[in-house]
């Protein structure tokens, strides 16, 4: 089903839907979980709905299927929907569980008339009324399991603040390193608490925290050591609110692509800037005729990084994310997706573990999260040397596997360019 024909309903006609968990309400959650879904009509129908006027909306849109959400008493997030839109059959109702019905379901054509009748006659319960006359009667209901940070009850003070440890589930990414899940999250995890029940925006924390990464930069570039040492201070401190502006947007329902492209924009000036900074703070007490030269090296290797993986960002994932960024693909024809390109599976190492053990560790080291955080260490010990030559080892290692995989990646596209397909990132198998 299209995300175009799709109408949604949600449900509040509690006393509870305006109880406000993480900022927002339970009402406004249901929305916004709803349209990001994909539904292009949101009806919210509190105690102050009357039936015709329900009938009315649902006559005025001609949407094929209808979605109904239950949030006046509960928090519900993406999960809880994702699997029934996905789902197939012309009636279908998320479960939890239990087996039991989870407030949530989806109708098309005669089904859909039905979930208007009886809601437009018991705006409180009349979905779950529905759902148990279905049952009763043997009509073919696909049931749906939801997914995990999918809802939980919100009636009391101790029901809102388990949903809200539910929601703080989100803030952890699969694409975490260790030192962002250990090091990096417990701190974000609070600010993200107070910033998200105020009006402040993801995008305006972005802004903050470019401002913050450059007034540390400038700092570096000082000569004195308690300069140095500032400057460390304020890019960790700018990648510890860096955190925030996506844990805010995920929460809020309101990642953007606008917003992803700022996030990473802000990154990786930061981090050039900071090479820049601290190869000129070297130089301002080494004076060693190598340096100059290796800046310009280095600055150059990071312009390339950002080059290759923006590039890869805009024309094949088509996001903003630089963590979504994957250095060799491959062209396959699959017979479900057509062609495309897509990561190659993983081969077996024939490394020894302890050899693969250093490699995954040192992956880890040459991330902007350890980078920043070892700066600080660095500069508290005077260590300007260490830190200038690993962010110039770093820049020129990383570069040069991105340019490869550039390079790879713009012959792959003049092949795909032959063959009449569009450059297009296939899941992996």
């Amino acid at each position: 089903m299209a995300a175009d024909e799709l109408d949604a309903v949600i449900l509040a006609a509690s006393e509870h839907a305006l109880t406000r968990v993480l900022g927002l309400t339970l009402i406004e959650r249901g929305r916004r979980v709803a349209a990001k879904l994909g539904a292009r009509r949101v009806l919210v129908v509190d105690a102050t709905t009357t039936a015709a006027e329900l009938v009315a909306w649902r006559a005025a849109g001609g949407a094929a299927a209808l979605l109904v959400v239950r949030a006046g008493d509960q928090v519900v997030h993406t999960p809880l929907i994702e699997p029934l839109v996905a789902a197939t059959g012309d009636r279908r109702i998320v479960v939890g569980p239990d087996g039991g019905y989870a407030g949530a379901l989806w109708a098309r054509g005669d089904a859909a008339r039905e979930v208007i009748d009886a809601i437009a006659a018991a705006p409180a319960g009349g979905d779950a009324a529905l759902v148990r006359r279905w049952s009763e009667a043997d009509v073919v209901v696909a049931a749906v399991s939801h997914g995990a940070i999918a809802r939980h009850p919100a009636t009391t003070a101790t029901e809102c603040a388990a949903a809200e440890q539910m929601l703080l589930g989100l803030l952890v990414k699969a694409e975490d390193g260790p030192t962002t899940r250990y090091v990096y999250r417990p701190v974000s995890r609070p600010l993200t608490r107070l910033l998200v029940r105020t009006p402040i925006t993801p995008n305006q924390v972005s802004i903050v925290v470019g401002i913050i990464g450059l007034i540390g930069c400038w700092l570096t570039a000082h000569p004195g050591r308690s300069s140095l040492i500032a400057g460390a201070a304020l890019v960790l401190a700018a990648g510890f609110l860096d955190g925030c502006d996506g844990e805010i947007a995920r929460l809020r329902l309101t990642s953007s692509k606008s917003g992803a492209w700022i996030d990473t924009a802000v990154d990786e000036l930061t981090t050039t800037a900071y090479f820049v900074a601290i190869g000129y703070h070297t130089d301002l007490h080494l004076t060693h005729a190598w340096l100059v030269p290796s800046i310009v090296v280095g600055t150059i290797c990071y312009l390339a990084i950002v080059f290759g993986i923006y590039h890869f960002l805009i024309v094949v994932s088509k996001t903003g994310n630089s963590q979504h960024y994957v250095s060799k693909l491959e062209i396959v024809d699959d017979p479900e997706l057509g062609v495309g390109l897509r990561p190659p599976p993983e081969t077996i190492s024939r490394l020894p573990p302890w050899l693969r053990t250093i490699g995954r560790a040192l992956s880890h080291v040459v991330r902007r999260d350890f980078i920043n955080l070892g700066s600080l260490v660095m500069a508290v010990f005077n260590g300007y040397l260490v830190i200038y030559l690993t962010m110039l080892a770093g820049g020129v290692v990383t570069a040069a596997i991105v340019t490869t995989g550039h390079l790879r990646l713009r012959r792959q596209l003049r092949e795909l360019r032959r063959r009449g397909a569009a450059p297009r990132l296939l899941p992996p198998i």
